[in-house]
């Protein structure tokens, strides 16, 4: 028997990764839309420089942005409805407004929190 046939670590492998590079911020936003949807695989992070074709603002300062990156783990069912839905909410078919993609994850794993009556004993 391999190691594929009986993993140490149960692994889904129907799950995608959608991944939003939004220039002008908004991942919170999104990730409230994807909360009230019950997608809570989600999170999001600041990133520092200038999309390709933008110059700073400032001369030789670096540029501030509010460029924002946001991660949502969905099953490959629901993939392309979120997909769409990102899409349109973050109005992605306006020009400079991100990317959005999504990639296949070939594991993951579900994690199962205990129950609170375990908590603390």
């Amino acid at each position: 028997m391999s190691q594929q046939d009986n993993p140490a670590i149960p692994y889904i492998d129907y799950t995608r990764e959608i991944t939003c590079v939004l220039y002008e911020g908004g991942a919170h936003a999104l990730m409230e839309l994807l909360h009230h949807k019950g997608i809570n695989e989600t999170y999001y992070y600041n990133v520092r420089g200038n999309p390709i074709g933008r110059a700073s603002l400032a001369g030789n300062l670096p540029e501030i942005p509010k460029t924002e990156i946001l991660h949502a783990t969905v099953s490959a069912d629901q993939a392309d409805y979120i997909y769409r839905m990102l899409y349109e909410e973050a109005k992605m078919d306006e020009q400079g407004k991100g990317v959005i993609y999504v990639n296949r994850l070939s594991r993951s794993s579900q994690i199962t929190v205990p129950k609170e009556s375990h908590v603390g004993v």
